[in-house]
């Protein structure tokens, strides 16, 4: 599960040019904007990163009803502020050290990607597009009077989520900002480049489980159902049958005698983070292939996802250094995307031995789409 709240130290701070009351603040590769002098440089801080959700019956974040209780960037006096900052006093006396996670205990959720809904129907509407003559006689109406039949017929479907499978790595990048010393420490690494895109992550996997292959179709966080007959497939089920993607895992497999195989990608389209990329049904592009839990390179992922007929995410350069400072390499993400004429989300920054991974999201992105 991601830290999205943590105690932190203040590394740094500085004056905002024409601010009497405010100032800037620095945490890990994070730069906040604070009430001056609430913090002098040492000292432990709440740090709540963006894409948060503060807990609304807490007094203490009350301030962001406004705001629908989010953590977003924001431009103020010409800074970026990402993340707020917090004494250690919203805490009430809990013990704690720097880098604890204060997730749970603060009861802090993750902004959810956009899924789109599917209107799932009840038992007696499949019923009545399958037999409609039925629906009109007196037996049907005298049945519908007794308790255990509409209980059958009347209860309305939902969506079952099950455990994200044990076996399977979650998709989640960390961004530079979380650990800005792997600058120094993979200087002069070559690394591949791929642009990020801002969809909706979807798992495929399958791995053998005795004599037999078992499929499974995930989001983010949780296993899925897949549709009941007659029922309208989601963005998840649609793109697996779009593509094939069981028969394609199950042939890999074979062919390459495996216990598992996993896709992961990033679904685009109506209903999904406002369809940035003007698409008119979904579509995925993959990020992720892994051979027995071994994740390949983009590039072998590239060749072997499109062998099959399925897209891989734009790569941009495979052997790109990183550059000295967190500021120059979220200036880097800038840019405009490869799928359409729109900004790109950021980069996702892999070393070609699958060692390091991690992404830098355009500041320009988020402040134009409030994010």
């Amino acid at each position: 599960m991601r830290k999205l709240a943590h105690v932190e130290k203040i590394l740094w701070k500085c004056p905002i040019e024409g601010a009497d009351r405010i100032e800037l603040v620095g945490v890990l590769g994070w730069q906040c904007i604070a009430k001056k002098d609430e913090f002098e440089v040492g000292d432990l801080c709440v740090y709540i990163e963006i894409d948060s959700v503060v807990d609304k019956t807490n007094h203490d974040f009350a301030f962001l009803e406004n705001r629908k209780f989010k953590i977003k960037t924001m431009k103020m006096r010409g800074e970026i502020s990402q993340g707020i900052v917090f004494p250690l006093d919203i805490l009430h006396g809990k013990a704690c050290g720097e880098g604890d996670d204060l997730t749970s205990y603060l009861k802090i959720r993750e902004i959810e990607d956009d899924v789109p809904k599917v209107k799932r129907e009840d038992a007696l509407s499949r019923f009545s597009k399958r037999h409609p003559k039925l629906m009109k006689t007196k037996l049907f109406s005298s049945l519908m009077k007794r308790k255990w039949f509409r209980r059958i017929f009347v209860r309305k479907k939902t969506e079952t989520l099950l455990p994200f499978p044990g076996w399977i790595t979650k998709t989640d990048e960390y961004r530079l900002q979380e650990d800005p010393e792997i600058l120094e420490k993979w200087a002069g690494v070559p690394m591949t480049i791929t642009e990020k895109v801002d969809g909706t992550s979807a798992t495929f996997g399958m791995r053998k489980k005795g004599g037999r292959y078992e499929y499974v179709v995930c989001s983010r966080n949780h296993r899925l159902t897949p549709p009941k007959r007659g029922e309208e497939p989601d963005a998840y089920f649609e793109i697996s049958k779009k593509y094939g993607v069981e028969d394609v895992l199950k042939s890999v497999m074979k062919e390459k005698n495996l216990s598992s195989a996993v896709l992961q990608g990033e679904i685009l389209g109506p209903d999904i983070q406002k369809n940035k990329y003007g698409l008119k049904e979904h579509d995925i592009y993959f990020f992720n292939l892994f051979f027995d839990g071994k994740k390949l390179s983009s590039t072998d992922g590239k060749d072997e996802a499109e062998k099959h007929g399925m897209k891989w995410v734009p790569i941009l350069e495979t052997n790109f250094m990183l550059l000295s400072t967190v500021d120059e390499m979220i200036e880097a993400a800038d840019g405009e995307s490869v799928l359409c004429d729109t900004l790109r989300e950021g980069l996702v920054i892999r070393s070609n031995d699958g060692e390091l991974s991690f992404k830098c999201i355009s500041n320009k992105f988020l402040l134009k789409h409030d994010l």
